[in-house]
């Protein structure tokens, strides 16, 4: 019984490691790539492929091996039933309506930016769609909104290597350590075309319990870009959803 486990919490985190890898590739990746990524034999890699290809979770083409679209239904239930995702959203949906600004809901997983949510328009219509993309924590307003409370991660992130993704990202540890120093004195984290050439943000933490857990940024053109305006709108967005969880969990 307990070796049946054992080999059972095995596969599952192999099937996650590839998982992982092919959630960062930008093109579909072979079992030998697979291998070489993970750092694990291709008859291991192999196993795990073909069961996380019955359960739809990996698709597979002549050009190699891809995340399946089981993926983006199970995230979308998992949107449904988060809470933070349940708060956030009314409060997003007034902010962009006051800055006309794009709004997005991040968290940070390992070293990166993970984007949760976005609230924009379409056409007429106010639109809040699930997103999948990840990006550098050091480049996004949001990573850096939540680094700035976090010196553990911050220090691992520092020490894994800064990322650069446009020549404005910050690749030196003290010219990062300075910038989140300020984010802590004004509550609000700045980016400006750090990520993507003409585009700049502007970002603050959400709190829960005195964590940060999570950030709201507004993203504009650069030729928008109005920090001493949007801050204070980001700042109060992030502050009301902080206090509606800590409420909630104090129900609770």
């Amino acid at each position: 019984m307990t070796q049946d486990l054992t080999k059972s919490t095995t596969s599952l985190s192999k099937g996650l490691e590839v998982l992982a890898v092919l959630a960062s590739a930008t093109a579909p990746l072979s079992i030998r790539q697979l291998a070489d990524e993970t750092h694990v034999a291709r008859s291991t890699v192999h196993r795990a492929v073909v069961e996380l290809r019955r359960a739809g979770l990996v698709e597979t083409s002549g050009a190699g091996n891809y995340l399946g679209l089981r993926l983006f239904e199970l995230g979308a239930h998992a949107l449904q039933q988060n809470h933070l995702v349940e708060v956030a959203r009314p409060v997003m949906e007034d902010l962009y309506e006051r800055t006309r600004c794009v709004v997005q809901l991040g968290i940070v997983q390992g070293h990166d930016v993970m984007y949760v949510v976005r609230v924009g328009r379409q056409g007429h219509q106010l639109v809040a769609s699930p997103v999948a993309g990840r990006i550098p924590a050091t480049c996004a307003a949001i990573g850096k909104a939540i680094l700035a409370y976090d010196e553990a991660l911050l220090d691992d992130v520092i020490a894994s290597g800064l990322k650069r993704r446009t020549r404005h990202s910050v690749t030196d540890p003290s010219a990062l350590r300075a910038a989140l120093a300020e984010v802590r004195t004004n509550g609000v984290a700045t980016e400006f075309e750090e990520a993507r050439m003409g585009l700049a943000c502007v970002a603050s933490a959400v709190f829960v319990e005195g964590v940060a857990r999570a950030a709201i940024s507004l993203t504009m053109p650069v030729a928008d870009f109005d920090p001493q305006r949007l801050g204070p709108a980001v700042r109060t967005a992030t502050a009301r959803i902080s206090r509606s969880l800590s409420t909630t969990r104090a129900r609770n």
